[in-house]
């Protein structure tokens, strides 16, 4: 049984509660020890990925869901980048390690009734790190 690691803790800290939950259960159950690479952005943040190019939400005009500004209260994450453990940048996208921990998170999804969206089914920017809340979550 895997186990949430401090920086997974860290930076799960403004992540919707539904969200916290399939983390924990999918690390609990998945083959493939992972980490939460990131969850809550700030729109400075979400602004150089945009320049980047890695997203398509610049953080100020257009606000993602999975970010907010942390002078607010009404601080909810509806995302993470999750990488599983000994990845590095230089690993092919279709890695089989991506795929066990996306069964991981698929049951507890359906175990805990929690629709999610993963970045690697987007037709335009595939970003195979990004889970999320579906909408009406």
């Amino acid at each position: 049984m895997n186990k949430a690691s401090n920086r997974t803790k860290n930076n799960l800290y403004g992540v919707h509660h539904k969200l916290v939950m399939l983390v924990g259960y999918a690390l609990a159950i998945s083959e493939q020890d992972f980490f939460v690479n990131e969850g809550l952005r700030t729109a400075e943040t979400q602004n150089k990925y945009y320049k980047q190019g890695t997203s398509q939400i610049d953080g100020y005009n257009k606000r993602g869901k999975h970010q907010d500004d942390l002078s607010t209260e009404d601080i909810d994450s509806r995302a993470v980048d999750v990488y599983y453990a000994g990845w590095t940048n230089k690993d092919k996208p279709n890695d089989p390690r991506w795929e066990k921990i996306y069964e991981a998170f698929r049951i507890a999804s359906k175990m805990l009734n929690v629709k999610i969206v993963f970045g690697k089914d987007w037709k335009s920017l595939v970003d195979r790190p990004h889970i999320e809340l579906a909408k009406g979550e």
